[in-house]
């Protein structure tokens, strides 16, 4: 992305020399930045083996994380995790990495000193589940909008209580009306479930 941005200004800069219409400029960059944006596979992509294809050869540390906590590598997730840059970024994979090794105190400790946003809500309920909480379960649930979430911790509730047929059936009605980074959660979720990795 910082490429994009620094190829804009530098396209905005030539075409100022050559005192372009500020309006063709503006249409030009538009269709530049679409074009960048569609190519991301992440943001928009149906194919979830391109998207994995995607991330594997990414040089970027938050999408190599991504790939080997995936692939449940997690001992390379983990290096992946300390190159990572973004506070943000760094924090949500941390935690990611931590309720995967079941670790949920841990997990929740970091979530409290995260801002409220859907993903830590999502979090905090799905550790509700897995530790047997159904108060918590409610608290955190009630402050989910996300649909996707919503649903994904219905697959989270079928998976902790055994119902193995009815997570891949859940996921199985979500994953034709998906794109891009949900769709390869979803669908790596239904691998994981199927290959007994959970």
């Amino acid at each position: 992305m910082i490429w994009f941005l620094l190829l804009a200004v530098l396209f905005a800069f030539i075409m100022g020399i050559f005192q372009v219409p500020i309006w063709i400029m503006y249409g030009i960059l538009i269709v530049v930045f679409l074009f960048f944006m569609l190519r991301n596979p992440l943001l928009f992509g149906k194919d979830a083996d391109k998207m994995m294809a995607y991330l594997r050869k990414s040089k970027a540390p938050h999408l190599q994380f991504l790939y080997h906590s995936f692939n449940k590598d997690l001992s390379t997730a983990e290096q992946a995790l300390g190159k990572i840059r973004s506070k943000k970024s760094r924090q949500t994979s941390e935690v990611m990495l931590l309720m995967e090794r079941k670790q949920y105190g841990k997990a929740k400790e970091l979530l409290m000193k995260m801002a409220g946003h859907k993903t830590k809500w999502y979090a905090l309920a799905d550790i509700a589940i897995n530790e047997g909480d159904v108060e918590a379960l409610k608290q955190n649930k009630k402050k989910i909008k996300d649909a996707f979430f919503l649903k994904m911790l219905d697959v989270d509730q079928a998976v902790y209580a055994g119902k193995m047929d009815e997570a891949v059936g859940l996921l199985d009605t979500m994953i034709p009306t998906l794109r891009g980074y949900k769709l390869l959660a979803a669908v790596q979720y239904r691998k994981q479930i199927l290959e007994g990795r959970l």
